[in-house]
C-alpha cells in the first residue's frame, strides 16, 4: 500500500517530559485522500496496535460517510436538473402552445373585424377567453410546483390546504378539505400522500375539467394496525382507468408506485361522464427502526 493510505504514529519522546504521542489515519474514499483523522495521547502514554487499528477503522467509516454525502448531493442536483427539464417541457407543451394559439385567434378575429363579420369575431373572442383561462391554470400549477415543499413545517393537512387555496380556489374550482387536525403521520407517508394528492388534483384541473374537488384524509384503525386513507374526488369528465393506465398516462403508474413503495394500495373509481374518485391507503405506523 502507498504510505499515505496507512495509519501512522508519532511516539512521545522519552527525553522530553510531558511530551504527547500522536496517532493519525488518512480519510479516503474512491482512492482519494480527503484528509486525516488524528488523536493525541495523555502525557507519557503510548498508543497500542489495537488503538491504532481502531483509529484506522473509524477513519474508513468517516470516508464512507463523506462519500455517501457526496453521492447524496449529486443525486439532489440531478433531481433538481430533471425537475427543471420537466417543468420546461410542461411550459412548452402547455402555456407556450396556448399563447401561440391565442395569437392566431387574435389575428383571425382582427381579420373578421375588418370584414365586419361580428358573429365570427365573437366566436373567436370566446375561444380566446377559453384558451387564456387554460393557460392561467397551467401557469398557476407550474408556479406552485416551483415553490419549496415544507411538509415538516406545514404538516400534510396544512400543505394540502395551501395547494387548494393557491391553485384550485383561484381558478374557480369549488374545493373542500375534510381531515383530522392532528394526523401525526410518519414523514415518508406524509410526502407520499401529498405527492399523490397533487398528481390527482393536477389531473382533475388539466384533464377532467372539474368544477368541484374534495380531498378527504382519515385515520383507519383495525386488525392491520393504524392506517391512513386519502381520497380525492372530482366531478369532472371521468375516464376509463384501465385504458389510461395501460397507456401510462395521467401519472397513474407513478401514483401507484408511490403507494406500493410504502406497502399501500391505490384505487381509481372512474366512469366517463361521472367524475373520478382516487383512494390511497398507507400505514400510519412509523417504519421499523425509526
Amino acid at each position: 500500500e502507498h504510505p499515505q493510505t496507512l495509519p501512522f504514529v508519532v511516539p512521545d519522546g522519552d527525553s522530553e517530559p510531558g511530551a504527547l504521542a500522536f496517532a493519525g489515519a488518512p480519510v479516503h474514499a474512491k482512492g482519494e485522500i480527503l484528509g486525516a483523522l488524528g488523536v493525541v495521547s495523555r502525557p507519557g502514554r503510548q498508543f497500542t496496535a489495537e488503538e491504532v487499528a481502531l483509529l484506522a477503522s473509524i477513519a474508513d467509516q468517516v470516508g464512507v460517510a463523506a462519500e455517501n454525502a457526496r453521492l447524496y448531493q449529486q443525486a439532489e442536483q440531478l433531481a433538481t436538473l430533471q425537475e427543471r427539464e420537466r417543468l420546461a417541457r410542461d411550459l412548452h407543451d402547455s402555456v407556450t402552445q396556448s399563447l401561440y394559439s391565442a395569437n392566431l385567434m387574435v389575428e383571425t378575429a382582427r381579420r373578421a373585424a375588418q370584414a365586419a363579420d361580428l358573429p365570427e369575431v365573437e366566436r373567436y373572442l370566446l375561444r380566446l377567453g377559453e384558451v387564456n383561462r387554460g393557460a392561467l391554470k397551467e401557469m398557476r400549477l407550474l408556479l406552485h410546483q416551483l415553490r419549496p415543499l415544507d411538509l415538516e413545517g406545514e404538516g400534510l393537512v396544512g400543505a394540502l390546504q395551501k395547494r387548494l387555496d393557491a391553485v384550485e380556489a383561484r381558478t374557480g374550482v369549488e374545493v373542500r378539505l375534510l381531515a383530522e387536525a392532528e394526523l401525526a403521520l410518519p414523514p415518508p407517508a406524509e410526502e407520499a400522500l401529498y405527492r399523490i394528492a397533487v398528481e390527482a388534483l393536477n389531473n382533475a384541473l388539466k384533464h377532467a375539467g372539474a368544477a368541484s374537488v374534495t380531498v378527504q384524509v382519515r385515520r383507519l384503525r383495525g386488525q392491520l394496525g393504524s392506517r391512513v386513507e386519502m381520497s380525492v374526488i372530482d366531478d369532472g369528465h371521468g375516464f376509463d382507468p384501465e385504458e389510461v393506465e395501460h397507456r401510462g398516462g395521467m401519472g397513474l403508474l407513478t401514483m401507484r408506485q408511490r403507494a406500493e413503495r410504502l406497502g399501500g394500495t391505490l384505487e381509481i373509481d372512474s366512469v366517463p361522464g361521472r367524475g373520478t374518485t382516487m383512494r390511497v391507503t398507507l400505514s400510519a405506523e412509523p417504519p421499523e427502526g425509526a
